[in-house]
């Protein structure tokens, strides 16, 4: 066994794995549109499988448990297929995984999300959880954690959904899930209110994602690969991994 992944894992294995581990990494995703070429599940597979390849990294202190599937995604509701979950469940699903494993012994957790739409509810349920049963937490939009790939590789003014990042990395680590021979540049709304907006850091509108975007994605994922996707991927990897390292030694708990 080279990474702790509870769902496989039978209870005894798990009760070997809990003596060594110290970190719960909690996988958060969604359901919802990513244009005409990546499938639905795209954030909880990136989560998923990143999850993975950083429980392989820090074998043997952390284990991963089940990705929590669904997200909050209203704003792509006027997109067939989207599923979206209240704030309030996702706060009340990650309380309940907490609380199990805290059961169990674990007292510091990474909540380790794939979409940026969870980011509100994420941060009030770590502070809320954190504080109600005496754990750490961390949170991250993982790949917030390759910021100087991202920032050398990607140029267009509007990014950060079924993008050229985010095929990449589909590409690099769930490449069945891009359906390559429809990747296409976005089709924004030049003339949206929201738009102007969209990126602005003084005000934040509520928003439908067809309002910056008429087939669903943003940016020019033509210009995604596998090797841009690979070093997104281990730059994230390596600083996370980082941080993992550090919050065990860290001693506050």
């Amino acid at each position: 066994m080279n990474s702790y992944i509870l769902q496989d894992m039978t209870w005894p294995e798990i009760e070997e794995a809990l003596q060594n581990a110290k970190v719960g990494i909690i996988p958060i995703g969604a359901q919802e549109q990513h244009g005409h070429f990546i499938a639905e599940g795209c954030d909880s597979y990136r989560a998923e499988k990143f999850s993975e390849l950083l429980a392989k990294r820090c074998f043997p202190n952390v284990v991963v448990t089940p990705t929590i599937n669904y997200g909050i995604s209203p704003h792509h509701m006027n997109f067939p297929g989207t599923i979206t979950l209240r704030s309030e469940t996702l706060i009340s699903v990650l309380e309940d995984v907490v609380s199990s494993l805290s059961r169990h012994g674990l007292k510091k957790f990474l909540f380790l999300n794939g979409h940026g739409g969870n980011n509100a509810a994420m941060a009030v349920a770590a502070e809320e959880i954190s504080r109600k049963y005496k754990v750490e937490i961390g949170h991250s939009l993982f790949v917030s954690a390759a910021k100087e790939t991202i920032q050398q590789e990607i140029h267009s003014s509007h990014f950060g959904h079924a993008c050229e990042r985010e095929v990449s990395e589909c590409l690099y680590m769930i490449p069945d899930i891009v359906r390559e021979n429809k990747v296409e540049v976005s089709n924004m709304s030049d003339n949206s209110f929201v738009l102007n907006y969209f990126e602005d850091n003084y005000v934040t509108l509520v928003h439908q994602f067809d309002e910056l975007t008429k087939n669903g994605n943003l940016g020019d994922p033509t210009k995604g690969s596998y090797e841009l996707g690979e070093r997104i991927i281990l730059e994230a990897l390596e600083n996370i991994a980082s941080f993992i390292d550090e919050f065990i030694s860290s001693g506050r708990s």
